[in-house]
């Protein structure tokens, strides 16, 4: 136990330096051995060799060229990486390969130093030194197990291919994992062996998973998509909480990665569909080598906007946002990742608000803009609901001074981001995010109106639904309301909503920036929507929880309903009309839709900053009612009587 123990605490570089010397040992046994086999019994390499009569300076340059030619192969296949106790089939096909190399190396150089060796030594080297360097790792892996037997969780791979049979042989050698057995994806195979272990079909996977004492069910990469874990879940029901995602199967066997380095699957790995490779000229497009300019850059989308920008090399990134707290995190952030990957990119970070036009104008004049995301905006429904006139004076004539100080210096292109709740608004935020469609759309005219040589600018909008994780998601809501205990609430039962990672969100909103030509409302594929119910329903059984029933468990989680808050729909929607075009990109759409002319614009406008405070909330929705199509407004209170608008 001492030596396992000693040898266990070497370095990694250590071991594959005792390792080598092992090998340069066994390649030269292995020599001498097919010399023997060949002769028909053991010789002393200082008497000759009898057989041909070679001497025993030619006996033991031929020892001596064997690990020489051999063990560079076994360097160059990357042998010595590979964790002796994870070897697997893998690693004895790199032996093969590696000793055939080095074989014929050495018959080669013993061909051309015309030492008089039987050339059938060579082929019985072959297959002893292979056998050798076989047995070496086999031996080492078995030596260096250690297993406690009351630690050791028994655990099942998913899958029969080929990535879950590497990691089952993988987990042979662990000392504290155990696999028990594979899980079928069908039913048809459950009476089958594979490396010694069972194959067991989903149908019974649950009561497999109690009379096995099953810890985990591991998951390789190649099961990792959506829609892969979304039926391992569905199967598993009430064990969801088992499943962990393994990492890459090579840098567990070449040492990056410990085995035990596995993530638990959550809600995010369900929700949605998997993301698309993003298009590397579409992404650096308005980006690479301009100045660009994010606004509300404090927010989820901004933040997450700015972190995906830095890596694209812009020429200067300027950074706006009212609130100092988020400013300051933002900004210390991606000065940090400028100054660790060295970047000779440029960062400025404003303080202010997008409403006042001597700071607007300033920021305008001093920077040579050339790319504009448009993220500040005020968005949580409920609160926009009981807040109107702020969220009018940032999302509409925010929106208006930002966009018209872009047309005035010509600014390149200028992205909005906007919701899926501007189609056929029921809240004063989503009536507030199409008006800024609206503008956008006039001054996209405007410019179109006047000589292509005088003014360029694009004017774009992107509009999506539900990002997760963002400030005001129902998900990290959900995950606070279960690690409290619960309960978890729910609006109504039959709430859906379209959800995408946010990482997916920003990547689609820079492309479909790039695609533009002016004036489109761009829509992103969000994929199916999703039920918030089964939503919180899934994340109570993924954190090991039971959702309360009659049986009145004490560490069940209670899911109550609440009923929809003021502006809330049962669902949203993407499109307005049902007019929509496809993209150069498979996951943007773009939407034909109705605008109105810049003169209704400005009219609108004009009447919204005579809005006071002392104005009710029915005031206020008149507006927004007469200039936004669909806008039906559901809140509680002041709620206006639609016949006003032709009046």
């Amino acid at each position: 136990m001492k030596v396992k123990s000693s040898l266990l605490q070497l370095s990694r570089n250590s071991k594959r330096i005792f390792l080598i010397a092992v090998d340069v040992i066994t390649l030269s046994v292995a020599a001498y051995l097919a010399l023997s086999l060949r002769q028909g019994g053991f010789f002393m390499p200082s008497n000759g060799y009898e057989l041909t009569g070679a001497t025993s300076k030619d006996l033991y340059m031929m020892i001596l060229l064997a690990p020489v030619c051999v063990i560079p192969a076994l360097i160059i296949t990357r042998l010595y990486r590979s964790i002796t106790r994870y070897i697997s089939i893998e690693t004895y096909v790199k032996i093969t390969k590696a000793t055939i190399i080095g074989t014929v190396i050495w018959a080669s150089v013993i061909n051309l130093l015309g030492l008089p060796i039987p050339r059938s030594v060579i082929v019985i080297y072959l297959v002893i030194s292979t056998l050798m360097v076989y047995f070496t790792r086999f031996t080492a892996r078995e030596f260096l197990i250690i297993r406690n037997e009351s630690k050791i969780h028994n655990v099942l791979v998913y899958g029969i291919g080929e990535s879950s049979i590497k990691i089952a042989e993988i987990l042979k050698t662990d000392n504290m994992i155990r696999p028990i057995g594979f899980i079928s994806q069908s039913n048809n195979d459950n009476k089958s062996i594979i490396c010694g272990l069972p194959v067991f079909g989903k149908d019974n996977i649950q009561d497999i998973i109690t009379k096995k004492n099953i810890h985990e069910i591991l998951v390789t990469t190649k099961y990792q998509t959506k829609g892969s874990l979304r039926s391992i879940v569905e199967v598993l029901n009430d064990y969801q909480r088992l499943i962990r995602k393994l990492p890459n199967i090579e840098k567990i066997t070449n040492g990056q990665i410990n085995i035990a380095d596995t993530g638990r699957i959550n809600i995010e790995d369900l929700l949605g569909r998997d993301a698309v490779r993003p298009d590397p000229y579409l992404l650096k497009a308005c980006i690479k080598e301009k100045v660009v300019l994010i606004t509300g850059c404090g927010g989820s989308i901004g933040s997450e906007l700015a972190k995906q920008i830095i890596k694209l090399n812009p020429k200067k990134l300027i950074l706006l946002e009212q609130s100092e707290y988020f400013l300051y995190e933002i900004d210390k952030e991606i000065s940090n990742y400028i100054t660790d990957h060295n970047l000779g990119t440029e960062m400025t970070s404003y303080l202010g608000s997008v409403n006042d036009n001597d700071f607007i104008t300033g920021i305008f004049k001093r920077e040579n803009i050339n790319t504009i995301y448009h993220a500040a905006a005020h968005k949580h429904v409920p609160l926009v609901e009981h807040n109107p006139l702020t969220a009018i004076k940032t999302n509409i004539l925010g929106t208006n001074l930002v966009a018209r100080k872009a047309f005035e210096f010509n600014i390149d292109n200028f992205v909005l981001i906007s919701s899926d709740k501007a189609v056929r608004p029921t809240n004063i935020m989503g009536a507030t995010k199409r008006f800024a469609e609206l503008i956008l759309q006039s001054l996209q005219d405007e410019v179109n109106a006047m000589p292509s040589n005088k003014h360029n600018t694009k004017f774009c909008m992107v509009r999506f639904g539900n990002v997760l994780d963002t400030s005001g998601s129902v998900v990290p809501l959900f995950r606070k309301q279960i690690k409290d205990g619960g309960p978890v609430t729910v609006t109504d039962p039959k709430v859906i909503r379209y959800f995408m990672t946010i990482g997916e969100a920003t990547e689609l909103v820079i492309q479909a920036g790039s695609i533009s030509n002016g004036g489109e409302v761009f829509l992103l594929d969000m994929g199916n929507p999703i039920s918030i119910l089964s939503l919180a329903k899934e994340m109570i059984r993924l954190s090991g929880k039971t959702i309360k029933d009659n049986s009145n468990n004490d560490d069940s989680i209670e899911i109550i309903f609440t009923g929809l808050r003021d502006g809330e729909k049962l669902y949203e929607e993407l499109l307005i009309g049902d007019s929509v075009d496809k993209t150069i990109h498979e996951h943007i759409m773009c939407a034909n839709e109705e605008k109105l002319t810049s003169k209704e614009v400005t009219d609108y406008i004009n009447k919204l900053k005579l809005l006071r405070s002392d104005n009710t909330l029915s005031d206020i929705q008149k507006v927004l009612y007469e200039s936004v199509e669909g806008y039906e407004p559901s809140s509680s209170k002041n709620v206006i009587d639609i016949k006003v608008k032709n009046k």
